[in-house]
């Protein structure tokens, strides 16, 4: 009945989780499909969601990360794992936390993250990721799903899905500090009947600035 994820462990997975490195992923190079036939294989990027702003994530931030199967014939068990990789290096990238041990627990040396025995019967599952170190760069989560062709009792029966979520890493805007300050500069000069003169001593003048204050002087000598 069960695939690379529910396969007895003798030989590739179990129904208590992937045994790791088969996400499909650069590093792991490796999903279901190396080692078994299966009925039908999707490519998304939407079976793994988090709330990375579109702006990148910030180093060292905790994140959700929630995936999610479409079910194909909704009857048999269900699983997945999902892990993180730098896209430069295709090596692992942050960390993962588990929020929930009861569906969720790690895999590949806590580099991934897949379900557990109770976790089989979910379709739904999320977890934590802390962002890596400033200037990682872009990164990619890759992650497989595999939901089991029940009732066939053959593991030619089962629906892989390999999906993919890619985020940057936050680059702080440049901003350019523009100076809303003037010199200010006498447009003119005008005595009490508004009629411009020069700078008098000893009479009341009118000065207009070019931000358009009006200052009453008298200089005296």
């Amino acid at each position: 009945m069960a695939a690379i994820l529910f396969y007895p462990q003798a030989t590739i997975g179990k129904l208590t989780g992937s045994p790791g490195g088969k996400t499909g992923s650069p590093m792991d190079n490796s999903d279901c499909t190396s080692y078994q036939s299966v009925l039908n294989t999707d490519v998304t990027t939407i079976n793994i969601t988090s709330n990375i702003p579109s702006t990148g994530y910030v180093p060292g931030n905790t994140y959700n990360i929630t995936v999610a199967l479409n079910p194909v014939v909704g009857l048999g068990p269900a699983g997945f794992e999902v892990t993180c990789e730098e896209n430069t290096t295709n090596t692992k990238s942050g960390s993962f936390g588990i929020t929930s041990p009861t569906s969720t627990q790690f895999t590949n040396n806590s580099s991934a993250v897949t379900h557990t025995t109770a976790g089989n019967s979910l379709g739904t599952w999320s977890f934590n990721w802390v962002a890596p170190i400033a200037e990682t760069g872009d990164i990619t989560f890759y992650g497989a799903f595999i939901e089991a062709g029940y009732p066939l009792v053959s593991n030619l029966g089962d629906y892989l899905t390999l999906s993919t979520l890619s985020a940057s890493e936050f680059s702080p805007t440049n901003i350019t500090e523009t100076s809303n300050f003037h010199i200010k500069e006498i447009l003119k000069i005008t005595d009490i009947l508004g009629r411009e003169t020069k700078d008098i001593k000893n009479k009341p003048l009118f000065y207009i600035y070019n931000d358009g204050a009006v200052e009453k002087k008298i200089i005296i000598e």
